[in-house]
């Protein structure tokens, strides 16, 4: 990664849509929205945004069910592929922006509902999470909704694995290092996808600070949230301390 550079800059982008995105498949996306109208009990009506979209797999899949779905991300590229999608979709109902979470309030929408899907939260720093947070309780009407997914950093450390790898179909492989910085608390990707039929290696990096449920609790209690519920993945489970993710509910009061 270049020096001064973002990492986010050049990690999200048409490489990532193109090389890193393959699992993401449409039926992954429509088990998860079939997750999020259970879980917010959505409503034809409802105002609804996708605060870290990427290429808008779940702002589509909703503005195909008939919701009215606006998505941003700090990606000019992926914000591009997702109005590139919409349109070949036939998908009219959504919007795409780019955008800095914490200027949401630039967009001069009341919504009922929020939600950041695959940690968009620890990309950044600490205070500018937090500064996100209150825009978004900002936002909100009163008794909106907002649904955030991070990683479970108890059991991403319990069950630490430094090295991992996956074949996608028979043409990408994907190498991953995993390290750990105890003193920052900061979780550091270094992942090499090598494209076998056309012979390309792609090199991206990660760095993510990995919240413990304690600390994004606070967070959104400092924000003026009343935190409804825990669960620990897409089926609505509850959350321990072994659940691969940590999806909380919330709700404006």
């Amino acid at each position: 990664m270049q020096e001064g550079k973002d990492w986010r800059d050049q990690y999200f982008g048409r490489d990532y849509y193109q090389y890193l995105a393959k699992h993401l498949t449409p039926e992954r996306t429509k088990r998860e929205v079939d997750f999020l109208e259970s879980v917010l009990s959505l409503k034809r009506g409802s105002l609804i945004l996708d605060l870290g979209c990427g290429f808008g797999r779940h702002t589509l899949e909703l503005g195909k069910r008939g919701y009215r779905t606006i998505g941003i991300d700090r990606s000019s590229e992926l914000i591009e592929i997702a109005k590139e999608n919409a349109k070949k979709e036939k998908v009219f109902n959504v919007e795409f922006y780019v955008m800095e979470y914490k200027d949401i309030d630039k967009l001069d929408y009341k919504f009922d509902i929020v939600f950041s899907l695959y940690t968009s939260f620890g990309l950044s720093t600490y205070e500018e999470d937090k500064e996100t947070l209150n825009k978004v309780y900002q936002v909100l009407k009163r008794d909106g909704r907002f649904l955030i997914d991070i990683e479970n950093r108890d059991a991403l450390l319990k069950y630490f694995i430094p090295y991992s790898w996956d074949l996608f179909g028979e043409d990408y492989v994907l190498l991953t290092e995993h390290f750990f910085e105890p003193d920052t608390g900061f979780y550091i990707s270094n992942r090499i996808v090598i494209d076998l039929k056309n012979n390309i290696r792609k090199e991206f990096v990660r760095r993510i600070y990995l919240y413990s449920p304690s600390e994004i609790i606070h967070l959104f209690k400092e924000s003026g949230f009343h935190v409804d519920r825990l669960m620990g993945d897409y089926e609505g489970r509850k959350f321990h301390i072994g659940s691969r993710r940590l999806i909380i509910l919330a709700i404006k009061k």
